[in-house]
């Protein structure tokens, strides 16, 4: 299955999008609109897309009803495709908030976040995955996040996970941690934490500075309530309250 879905918002903050199932949007504020699931997947051999513009001034959060899980297809099919690309004006303010992605046994999932943010515009994105429903090991994601500030490179960014591959689930991996979360923050103050870089009951995490307005949360958990106080936590604020 190929579908794509676009969503403007202008400058009166009106807001305009075609969709295709399964990509469906709904709005659900002022400023906000849900992903919903018109169907189950992605399956293997779909390619999903997502395109967002944002005026100059306005704001979007993007979140989803439900967690996405990424379902093997039939054999040959390939990899599950989903690409988001988001384009934001002077001072354009996205928060960009999705449930997990679970990436079931057999199934391999590719996406893509693509960010341009004009001078003075701002984005805090978070992409969670998760290998495995209970009892799996969980499949293959590859993940990748780019973005650039004002026309010059800010971020490029792949997270590679496979649940039965020993090596990327080692120690030099994820340690068996199943729950991994990026969190990036482009034009929007650090966050406070008590260490960049740290370690409690369940949860590990990593802090960067970027070489531009920016910086980048990478979170590894052994369950997703670990994850999810720390990831919350972070992005809890916009701008000026992270």
């Amino acid at each position: 299955m190929k579908a794509a879905a676009e969503l403007e918002v202008d400058t009166g903050q009106r807001m305009r999008w075609r969709v295709e199932p399964p990509v469906v949007l709904r709005r659900t504020g002022p400023s906000r609109v849900h992903l919903v699931q018109a169907a189950g997947g992605p399956l293997g051999g779909d390619e999903l897309a997502l395109h967002l513009r944002l005026a100059p001034g306005t704001e979007l959060t993007v979140a989803t009803a439900a967690a996405t899980v990424a379902q093997p297809g039939r054999p040959g099919s390939g990899p599950a495709r989903w690409s988001v690309t988001a384009e934001l004006g002077e001072g354009a303010l996205l928060r960009w908030w999705p449930e997990p992605t679970v990436v079931c046994d057999r199934a391999e999932l590719r996406a893509s976040l693509r960010l341009w943010l004009a001078e003075g515009a701002a984005a805090v994105v978070r992409e969670e995955v998760q290998l495995g429903r209970y009892g799996q090991c969980g499949g293959r994601y590859r993940g990748e996040l780019a973005a650039d500030y004002a026309g010059a490179p800010l971020l490029r960014h792949t997270t590679v996970l496979d649940g039965a591959d020993p090596a990327l689930t080692g120690p030099g991996g994820t340690a068996a941690s199943r729950q991994v979360a990026t969190v990036l923050g482009a034009g929007v103050p650090v966050p406070a934490l008590e260490r960049p870089v740290g370690e409690r009951s369940g949860v590990r995490w990593a802090r960067h500075g970027l070489a531009g307005p920016g910086w980048l949360l990478v979170v590894l958990a052994e369950d997703r309530a670990a994850l999810s106080d720390l990831v919350n936590a972070v992005g809890s604020g916009e701008r000026g309250r992270i």
